[in-house]
């Protein structure tokens, strides 16, 4: 196996070493070892769209060029790339790092609470507030989307886009705990959206 083709492979592994599951690790980074990359490609493929792992557009862009390059054989994900490709979910935004980025979720969960303010049970909404005081934003979001999708409370189509913005920040890996944010597809579906909130 070509040993750039494995080194390239080993380090989208290790770029996604975060997202994927601890006890699996062991046995991709042994596929790495052993250059075994079109097996590894493969499982890496099977475990981001099985799970649904976003990726950035530049681990994609790695992943496609690593598809297109590695030698065919009996490998389901890399046999379908096209279709395997297409059902790998890229982040709209990347995870919040920078001190920019944090004042910017924190502005706009604190935003998207107040805006919805009086149409959240008052016990809530202290329980909120507080969370984003202490910069809990990940648990806010979560537990902000599960009463808005529980209650059925009535949201605007702006506010709906508000908080996919918010869902955007966090990357399903991260967040494995967190129902409503890992799912983010299924939570804005079931949104009560509606133009008179």
């Amino acid at each position: 196996m070509d040993t750039k083709l494995n080194e390239a492979a080993r380090e989208l592994l290790e770029q996604l070493a975060d997202r994927l599951p601890k006890r699996r690790l062991p046995a991709y980074r042994a596929l790495a070892d052993a250059g075994e990359t079109a097996q590894l490609l493969n499982e890496l493929c099977k475990i981001l769209i099985g799970r649904g792992t976003a990726v950035t557009p530049a681990e994609k862009a790695t992943l496609t060029q690593l598809l297109d390059t590695v030698p065919a054989g009996d490998y389901d994900y890399i046999n379908n790339r096209d279709q395997t490709l297409a059902a790998i979910q890229v982040a709209e935004q990347p995870q919040a790092t920078t001190h920019d980025d944090l004042r910017a979720l924190s502005a706009g969960t604190h935003a998207l609470l107040e805006r919805l303010a009086d149409r959240l049970p008052q016990d809530r909404l202290e329980e909120y507030r507080t969370l984003s005081r202490v910069g809990e934003w990940s648990m806010l979001v979560d537990l902000l989307s599960a009463s808005l999708v529980t209650r059925r409370i009535p949201i605007s189509p702006s506010e709906r886009d508000a908080l996919a913005a918010l869902l955007n920040w966090f990357r399903p890996a991260a967040v494995a705990d967190l129902a409503y944010v890992r799912d983010r597809e299924n939570t804005l579906a079931a949104l009560n959206v509606t133009d008179q909130p």
